[in-house]
């Protein structure tokens, strides 16, 4: 099979074909549209594997050359060192290399989720970074009305009426103008988000398995949007250990000379949106009578940290999740066990 590795740019992409054999057949440069790749890729003869570095294209090329080539990769950048470090780094050498690295399988393949899945990511991603520009204005506003020596109460700085109380008490005309600048921030960036929320709530018709998230204690529309956007399918996970890993849930170890060194400890890798919306979710559990309560309850008692406990409920509820997605079934407080309680050095 025909290697054909792409090193991507905005405007050009350098193209080459190397043989089974390791000879190279072809190189050219190719506009980086989808028509223009496809056309360049469906040119060359006989079966073959489309190779190139994960980037934010990645899911336009999949989708361009995936029905032109019999394989489409797209791989870790960080792991092709072989590329990054060479002194004689350039378009045409780095798209060889490429080719090299994949015929030899050096190269650690990264999974394109399909579409509608990259677009429930992509807005998913988009409400978040409202939700904390929002914050930040809020956070501005009540900076200026301390410095200010402004008193507030709460969340009713930011009404209408709060906000004339506010701007009555600012005698300097160029911190009033500074203060309704930020509280037109803040409704401008309130209404997107509402809108956010309405065209979010209509691309979640297309994933039920996020209503039977909902059903989970500490689970929300947000928390099971994020975790459907992320997770994908679960069934791409080769086991429950590899899905805990992706989220960040597993435990780092070091090795040398093939021994453990030092303890276990929690792992600071994996899909950083979906660890963040599981140990909210493990927060959330608490707050209500459930079997993760009980079980976070009996870990405490038990001797373990807050922080490790904690981070029990939140792999609990990925397994419970991976379960509940796989059949089909709502949540059930049967599906988690709670350990029998022992009191802390008995």
């Amino acid at each position: 099979m025909k290697t054909i590795a792409l090193d991507v740019h905005s405007e050009e992409s350098q193209m080459a074909v190397v043989s089974p054999v390791g000879e190279v057949l072809l190189e050219m440069k190719v506009p980086t549209q989808p028509e223009q790749l496809r056309h360049a890729v469906a040119g060359v003869k006989g079966p073959k594997r489309v190779v190139f570095e994960e980037g934010p294209m990645s899911g336009m090329l999949q989708d361009a050359l995936k029905d032109v080539a019999e394989e489409v990769i797209s791989c870790d950048p960080t792991h092709n060192a072989l590329i990054a470090g060479a002194e004689d780094k350039n378009d045409e050498r780095d798209a060889l290399r490429l080719a090299m690295l994949s015929q030899v399988k050096a190269i650690h393949s990264v999974y394109i989720p399909p579409e509608p899945y990259r677009t429930l990511r992509s807005l998913v991603r988009y409400d978040h970074n409202l939700q904390n520009n929002i914050t930040g204005v809020k956070n501005r506003i009540k900076a200026m009305c301390r410095r200010m020596g402004i008193r507030y109460r709460g969340v009713r700085v930011y009404s209408k009426a709060g906000q004339k109380e506010v701007l009555a008490q600012i005698t300097n005309a160029g911190l009033r103008w500074q203060v309704r600048s930020m509280y037109r921030q803040f409704r401008v960036l309130r209404s997107e988000r509402l809108k956010a929320r309405k065209v979010l709530l209509r691309q979640s018709r297309e994933f039920p398995e996020i209503e039977r998230l909902k059903s989970i204690p500490g689970v929300g529309p947000v928390i099971a949007r994020t975790m459907v956007a992320w997770i994908v399918d679960p069934h791409r996970f080769t086991s429950r250990r590899a899905l805990s890993s992706y989220a960040g849930l597993g435990l780092g170890q070091g090795w040398t000379n093939w021994q453990p060194i030092n303890r276990a400890r929690a792992s600071k890798k994996g899909q950083r949106e979906l660890k963040r919306v599981l140990f909210i979710a493990a927060r959330a559990a608490l707050l209500r009578e459930n079997a993760l309560a009980r079980r976070y309850q009996a870990r405490v008692y038990s001797g373990w940290e807050d922080g490790k406990a904690i981070r029990d409920v939140a792999r609990c509820i990925l397994m419970i999740t991976r379960a509940v997605w796989i059949t089909g079934r709502t949540y059930d407080d049967a599906m988690v066990s709670v350990p029998v309680v022992r009191a802390h050095g008995r």
